[in-house]
């Protein structure tokens, strides 16, 4: 959206989710590069996250309502009657996620994004969104210990989501962040957590800052994930990867309980789609990932040039390939990929402190959000603790 956004705000709250814990919603607005303006333009396509107003507005050209249930996020076409229910933070994520993915596929020429009703259930992707069963529990219990393998566009998109989590104490959350590499420019658009001022400073560094801030405990390894980085048996079993290649993937092993790697598409045919796989399951990571040659997928002419571009001025391949596509002969951030596959590689660990189903993969194509294609984990047993600490239940967002 290089045009910019602008925000009307009703009202001015403080808010209470850790990322904007006792700043006001204008001030976050004007963080983030918004601009707050008195009224929205009814020309601009429209997002609503409020409580309709009761007196009657003109119908914008394009507006969608976000909604938000239990672990069930989504936007719709109706005119501000959804209600807005009790629900877990990482539903916020998706319903916001899911009405900018809209939005810019309305944007770039979509005939049916942005016109329709979507969602996703955390709690059981394979189910409709609004039936009952895909509401999940009242969220009770966090992990108390993760690992974050690789901390670029998913990996940012990943800690995003754990910041998110109402801790009732965040001193009892430890994170072991991997990764080798310095911020580029290039991931400033596409990181959740990074800024301008971060260029150049090491990943681990940049999110520590921002987990730390919260209160959460962090440990550093800047080093490459290979087959010689092993979890020490006082150390966490849960993981989250998200890299940019193959070969760190077929290094998973057997190493944690519980991990669970996402992979996003990459070029214009691409961008909008999501891997998203967990160990151990029927699957290995050998199988799930082959070699780099017969996994890489061709890209549109135009993209294979800027990214080529990129790398001669010393990105990393990675760097240049995740979570932006070509448009006009510019490139374009689409973090908000990344945003629900983050939210959906957490909510795989809250399922399991909360007894749910689990997943050996979910396919999602955000073109069509409803088509998702999912495997259950099976023939392998799951951790019975993998250790956890207590939820607030007052930081919960409601209505």
């Amino acid at each position: 959206m290089l045009g910019g956004i602008e925000v009307a705000v009703a009202s001015n709250p403080e808010l209470t989710l850790p990322w904007a814990r006792g700043r006001t919603v204008a001030d976050v607005i004007d963080e983030f590069g918004g601009t707050v303006v008195d009224r929205p333009d009814s020309d601009l396509p429209t997002l609503r996250i409020a409580t309709p107003s009761p007196c009657r507005q003109r119908r914008r050209r394009l507006q969608l309502d976000l909604t938000w249930h239990g672990w069930c996020g989504g936007v719709t076409e109706s005119t501000g009657t959804e209600p807005r229910e009790p629900a877990i933070p990482l539903a916020g994520i998706v319903a916001g996620a899911l009405g900018v993915s809209e939005m810019f596929q309305h944007m770039v020429g979509s005939p049916v994004a942005g016109r329709r009703t979507v969602g996703l259930s955390l709690w059981m992707p394979d189910l409709d969104w609004r039936s009952p069963e895909a509401l999940g529990p009242t969220l009770q219990y966090l992990p108390n210990g993760i690992w974050l393998l690789g901390l670029g566009h998913l990996g940012q998109a990943n800690a995003w989501s754990i910041g998110c989590l109402p801790y009732e104490r965040p001193k009892e959350l430890k994170v072991f962040l991997v990764d080798f590499d310095v911020v580029v420019e290039a991931n400033r658009s596409t990181g959740l957590l990074t800024t301008q001022a971060d260029v150049g400073r090491p990943k681990t560094r940049v999110v520590q800052t921002c987990l730390e801030a919260l209160g959460h405990r962090t440990r550093l390894v800047e080093r490459r994930f290979d087959e010689h980085v092993i979890p020490h048996e006082t150390e966490p079993k849960l993981a989250l990867a998200g890299f940019d290649s193959p070969e760190p993937r077929r290094a998973l092993g057997e190493k944690f309980w519980r991990v669970v790697d996402s992979g996003l598409g990459a070029g214009s045919t691409g961008y909008l789609d999501m891997l998203i796989y967990a160990f151990p399951s029927q699957l290995t990571p050998e199988i799930a990932f082959p070699n780099a040659e017969s996994a890489e997928r061709k890209l549109v002419e135009a993209y294979e040039t800027e990214i080529s571009r990129r790398i001669d001025k010393g990105e990393q391949p990675g760097d240049a390939q995740c979570g932006v596509i070509e448009l006009a002969g510019a490139t374009a951030a689409a973090s908000f990929v990344g945003a629900i596959a983050g939210a959906l590689s957490v909510a795989d660990l809250l399922r399991i402190l909360h007894d749910g189903q689990q997943y050996a993969s979910i396919n999602l194509d955000l073109r069509s959000p409803g088509a998702k294609l999912t495997a259950f984990t099976e023939g392998v047993s799951q951790p019975i603790n993998p250790g956890y600490t207590a939820a607030s239940q007052s930081a919960l967002p409601a209505a």
